[in-house]
């Protein structure tokens, strides 16, 4: 859940004041804030649908128009810089990447004075990349020639502060392999890498993401299907510094936490926690639900949070998400709980990435969360016409048959809800009541 843009009456010519820097602070970190959900949500979707997203090759561009174009993101990160970023490009001309990497840095430098980019051919200018490499403590690495090279592809340095970009970092390797595929896909990401690495080297610190643990939720180690470990991974190279944070009986959510995140709990949040959530939010927190549609007896599991969404002016229903669409259903996978496929974004800066990507995102097994209040809060992904929610959970389960009443709710049914709360405010008696 994040916070939308507030909005200012119109102020009178004689009123008119120049925004203090604290004021253009504030809407550059505001800003910031929404690019960033804006890639956790790209980051995500791209991690549960690789092989649909992919299914036909296509290579990555983080804008939908030209292959070389900076995305938003990277334009408003390098308006900000104050100060030069050494970007050492130690790519030979013969490795793959080559090529599209030294267009791409072009286009930085292009976009600003501050990014000064130096091309050292590791292995033929020996010399020149052995003395930075003591200098910056870079290794070296043989390749399959038996020649030795960088250890790193880039190098970023800003003051005493480097961060090193490596080859896998650049390009990632779609393995599903299609109809009309002839092996594995390279899918460039190094705008992603390279954006990441200026804000390491110039920002003072990462923006730091706290995962709730404690209530079942989904965990940052290994082991087990319901990790984030990879997730953690992809967020460091958006800068972002993600760590568990155990809410379970916690007396207070640390100001160091700039946004929670509570990913799939199976445990319901008791009055004591959901009141620390409550009014973390409301002292300028930011936060992140996603709840997963746990069946327990022929009904859903509650969370816990239904009457703090509500007082945020979001409602979580107790029903489960049926598209009925069959050209939005999976190949070969009728089943309307899903995997199904959403191609309606809301008009909010969080989606805007996702909908210049002009691709589908899948949802499955979801429940329908939807905004009470239009002018509080924003739909972000809603199903198709022809979907409903279904709230005869038990009979749904028995009978495994879709059998829509007046009681479900008609589509297009909203699967997600971006919101601003003012902090500080009201708690929200007049709210509906939660269901």
């Amino acid at each position: 859940m994040s916070e939308a843009p507030k909005t200012r009456a119109p102020e009178t010519r004689s009123e008119a004041r120049p925004p203090s820097d604290d004021a253009l602070a504030a809407q550059r970190r505001e800003t910031r804030l929404y690019t960033v959900l804006g890639i956790l949500l790209v980051c995500c979707i791209v991690l549960m649908s690789n092989y649909l997203a992919f299914r036909h090759y296509a290579r990555w561009d983080w804008t939908s128009e030209h292959r070389y174009t900076l995305s938003e993101r990277s334009q408003l990160v390098l308006g900000e810089l104050g100060s030069d970023v050494d970007v050492y490009l130690f790519l030979s001309d013969g490795e793959p990447s080559y090529t599209d990497v030294r267009e791409l840095l072009d286009r930085y430098r292009a976009e600003s004075s501050h990014v000064v980019v130096h091309f050292v051919d590791a292995v033929r200018q020996r010399t020149e990349y052995e003395a930075l490499a003591a200098r910056y403590g870079l290794g070296e690495a043989m390749f399959a020639d038996g020649t030795l090279g960088a250890d790193a592809a880039i190098l970023l340095v800003a003051g005493d502060r480097r961060w090193t970009i490596t080859r896998d970092d650049l390009v990632a390797v779609d393995f599903g392999v299609s109809e009309d595929s002839e092996g594995p896909r390279i899918d460039m990401r190094a705008e992603q890498a390279i954006t990441g690495g200026i804000l390491e080297v110039t920002m003072g610190r990462r923006t730091r993401v706290c995962l709730s643990e404690g209530h079942g939720e989904w965990t940052l180690e290994g082991g087990s299907d319901r990790n984030l470990s990879t997730f953690r991974d992809e967020m460091r190279r958006e800068n972002l510094e993600v760590q568990a944070f155990q809410t379970r009986g916690a007396e207070e959510i640390p100001d160091t936490c700039d946004a929670l995140f509570i990913v799939g709990p199976l445990a319901p949040f008791t009055r004591e926690e959901a009141a620390l959530v409550r009014d973390y939010v409301r002292g300028g927190g930011n936060l992140l639900l996603a709840a997963d549609a746990e069946i327990d007896r022929g009904d859903l599991r509650p969370t816990g949070l239904e009457d703090v969404l509500r007082d945020f002016g979001i409602r979580m229903d107790r029903a489960l998400v049926l598209e009925m669409d069959a050209a939005h259903l999976m190949p070969g996978q009728p089943d309307p709980a899903g995997p199904f496929l959403v191609t309606s974004y809301g008009d909010h800066p969080v989606t805007r990435a996702l909908h210049e990507l002009s691709r589908p995102s899948v949802f499955w097994v979801a429940r329908p969360v939807r905004p009470v209040d239009a002018e509080r809060a924003t739909t972000l992904f809603s199903t198709s016409d022809q979907s409903f929610a279904e709230t005869n959970i038990s009979a749904l389960v028995e009978s495994h048959e879709p059998n829509r009443d007046d009681d479900d709710l008609g589509g297009p049914v909203s699967l997600a809800v971006a919101t601003r709360v003012e902090p500080d405010g009201p708690a929200g008696d007049d709210a509906p009541e939660a269901d």
